[in-house]
């Protein structure tokens, strides 16, 4: 299982063993030092103390009795001039002597010894002590702290499990205000009183919320429009069925069947521009495909509308174009880029002009888009953006959205877009404003 809980009650714990044994380990090499001194120092007084003991007589024993040296004992031996032996403390121990005064170390038996000698009147003196001695004393000392520290892990174990489950108490109840909330509750989770760890986690979520119900609004708002604007051009669909099929003659049939064409025509094109406005949501993921040449873009939308153009008896071209490379969705651009210039030649009256040209500003990269046709009056150009809204008076079939589309593009690609009066104070003049990708071509 996955728990915040065990991985910390693990690692917790495993830190603690782990200090325990590191102290631990600290103590009996510091121990060990200190108790070889203190050893050495005993060993080194017991040697001169038998200095000064007049008399010493030999107590060399040969009997059966296995003498056993204990961990603690030390083993005294004394010499004579001749080297024979005259003392020994343990009579079944006798050590060899040491090649020189002072202190020396000994194995013997499998066992390492520490001596110290020296010489008196003749006689050779020398006290030893098995190691293993000073081995255990440091390590009863290092023992003395790691176990009080194993005895309190299962105690600290039970206190670390209640103390980080109480630290997590505000994460399931926030887990627990959203499983009971609705898909469509919005509103924000209470922020009052949460620990520093878990308010960040809390804001982005209302962060999230908030979108979230602005997205949902936008989304409520295009259904109802969408069902709006459909209904009329669905319902005149069904109206001009019942006019071809009430047709008596081939003339009204073939008139009928060319209005019922007509408002097909203006149905698809309302759909095409309800799903592209869908797609074009600021709210929808904006995937850049990469750096996209907008001078070439420029290129390939005059060609695809040169033919409509050429049928309306408008002149599309381009002025200047100049490379510009922005980091976007190239799709979305071309989107952006067709609407302008559709909406350019539905409302360009035959003989007039449509003129775009991309230029590299700065760090900015400059599309404009400018005919010659009636334009947008001044107290329009507030609301021209609108969904579904179109400058009164005008007899240009249409759906309102191709501008609106525009600007949903533009602002998911985070430029700006102005709209104006043309050269010579006359059409219209769309200038759209991207930044350049990195290591984009500028102008001096």
């Amino acid at each position: 299982m996955n728990s915040i809980r065990s991985r910390l009650l693990v690692w917790m714990l495993s830190a603690l063993a782990l200090v325990g044994i590191a102290a631990s380990g600290m103590t009996y090499f510091e121990a060990r030092e200190d108790v070889n001194d203190l050893f050495d120092y005993q060993l080194q007084q017991m040697a001169l103390s038998l200095e000064h003991r007049p008399g010493v007589a030999p107590r060399i024993s040969r009997g059966d009795a296995e003498d056993r040296v204990e961990e603690s004992d030390f083993v005294t031996e004394i010499w004579n001039r001749r080297g024979q032996l005259i003392f020994t403390s343990h009579p079944r121990m006798v050590l060899p002597r040491a090649a020189g005064h002072g202190y020396a170390m000994h194995s013997w038996r499998d066992s390492s010894w520490r001596t110290y000698e020296t010489s008196w009147h003749g006689l050779t003196i020398q006290v030893a002590q098995p190691m293993t001695a000073r081995a255990e004393m440091a390590a009863a000392m290092a023992l003395r702290i790691l176990v009080p520290v194993l005895f309190l892990i299962p105690f600290l174990g039970v206190v670390i499990w209640i103390s980080v489950g109480r630290g997590l108490l505000p994460l399931k109840e926030i887990g627990a205000a959203l499983a009971a909330r609705s898909p469509s509750a919005m509103s924000p989770l209470s922020a009052a009183h949460l620990p520093v760890e878990v308010a960040p986690m809390v804001t982005a979520v209302n962060d999230l919320l908030a979108r979230l119900s602005i997205a949902m609004q936008t989304q409520r708002q295009f259904i109802a429009d969408a069902a709006h604007e459909l209904r009329m051009p669905l319902t005149a669909i069904q109206l001009q069925l019942q006019l071809v099929e009430r047709a008596d003659s081939p003339a009204e049939r073939e008139t009928a069947l060319a209005e019922l064409r007509s408002g097909i025509g203006r149905a698809i094109h309302l759909i095409q521009q309800l799903l592209a406005l869908a797609r074009a949501e600021p709210q929808a993921v904006l995937v850049a495909s990469g750096a996209v040449p907008i001078d070439d873009l420029a290129r390939a939308v005059v060609a695809d509308y040169a033919a409509l153009a050429v049928d309306k008896g408008v002149d599309l071209g381009i002025t200047r174009l100049e490379p510009a490379m922005v980091d976007a969705d190239a799709e979305s651009l071309r989107v952006m880029l067709g609407n302008l210039v559709d909406n350019a030649i539905r409302y360009t009256p035959s003989g007039g002009r449509i003129d775009l040209s991309v230029s590299a500003i700065a760090a900015d990269a400059v599309l404009e888009v400018e005919d010659n046709g009636p334009g947008i009056s001044p107290e329009h150009l507030s609301r021209i953006f609108d969904r579904f809204y179109r400058q009164p008076g005008t007899q240009v079939s249409g759906s309102g959205l191709g501008l609106a589309i525009v600007k949903n593009i533009v602002e998911r690609h985070r430029g700006r877009i102005t709209l104006g009066v043309g050269s010579g104070g006359q059409g219209l003049k769309a200038t759209v404003w991207f930044a350049l990708a990195s290591g984009g071509p500028a102008a001096a």
